[in-house]
């Protein structure tokens, strides 16, 4: 039986039967290892890259909360002035000289009056008005008088 199993390795070995499988099954371990670490390798420049965009969505984020936060701060202070100009509009009629007040007939134009009259520059309305009140003054009216002497 010795002489058997002498026989079966020296058939094995120089036809390198045994030393495939050797190879083989360290190759095997080997190639094993190196998937595992280009799958690590891959998953750590995912991991790598998604931590770069989050960071910079999150500064993109903080910088647009500050924005939002100086536009809500923007709004509120005009909705302010809004309110008070609302409540100074509000005061005009209760005002004893608001017939000749050239604030007064300047709010009450229409806008297709408004647009008409003001041309490039944007004073030909107000030119317009400021004529008339000085024509009104002087008591020529005529033919520089507008529509809105009628106006009680």
């Amino acid at each position: 039986m010795a002489d058997i199993l002498l026989q079966f390795i020296q058939w094995a070995i120089p036809s390198g039967g045994i030393g495939a499988a050797i190879v083989w099954f360290a190759n095997r371990n080997a190639n094993k290892a190196k998937n595992a670490k280009v799958v690590h390798d891959t998953y750590k420049g995912m991991y790598e890259d998604i931590s770069k965009v989050l960071l910079e969505t999150q500064r993109k984020y903080e910088d647009i909360t500050k924005i939002v936060e100086g536009l809500t701060a923007e709004n509120h202070r005009t909705r302010l002035s809004i309110n008070r100009l609302s409540r100074a509009i509000e005061a005009i009629k209760l005002c004893p000289h608001r017939n000749s007040c050239p604030v007064s007939s300047e709010l009450s134009l229409d806008e297709d009056d408004d647009n008409a009259g003001r041309g490039k520059g944007g004073k030909g309305q107000r030119r317009k008005q400021a004529d008339h009140d000085k024509d009104s003054v002087d008591g020529k009216g005529g033919a520089r008088a507008s529509a809105s002497d009628n106006t009680p």
